[in-house]
């Protein structure tokens, strides 16, 4: 259950796990923030009250710090790859995530550029049509 945990609590453990199990080809590193370029920004494309619509690593990591929605698990719907870009991967990672205690699953959208073994871009879709 912890295979990748570092830099962030328990809560998220099931997300960032499911998200290095998508990387882990293409990336040079055993936990997510490891895999993340320091000048990546992350880009949410959706809104909730007071979370931003974008976040420097840092910011993100933070933010990762205080989670606490209780995940009970993650998984993939389906991952895409596409390698079009010489010298670029892009990893489309189509997953839901489950809770605990009454809260309602999310699908997400995750899109990822990787150059160079590092995450330098990531955008975050949510898909509202659950």
């Amino acid at each position: 259950m912890e295979k990748y945990l570092s830099g962030y609590n328990e809560n998220s453990v099931h997300f960032f796990n499911l998200m290095m199990e998508g990387l882990k080809d293409y990336v040079d590193a055993e936990s997510f923030w490891d895999a993340v370029d320091e000048d990546t920004i992350f880009k949410f494309h959706y809104h909730f009250p007071d979370f931003p619509k974008e976040m420097s690593k840092a910011q993100y990591k933070e933010w990762f710090s205080k989670y606490t929605a209780p995940e009970s698990s993650a998984e993939f719907i389906n991952v895409y790859k596409d390698f079009s870009t010489p010298g670029q991967t892009t990893l489309i990672m189509q997953y839901v995530v489950h809770y605990k205690q009454g809260v309602p699953d999310m699908n997400f959208l995750s899109i990822a550029t990787v150059k160079d073994n590092k995450v330098v871009a990531w955008d975050d879709y949510l898909d509202t049509s659950k």
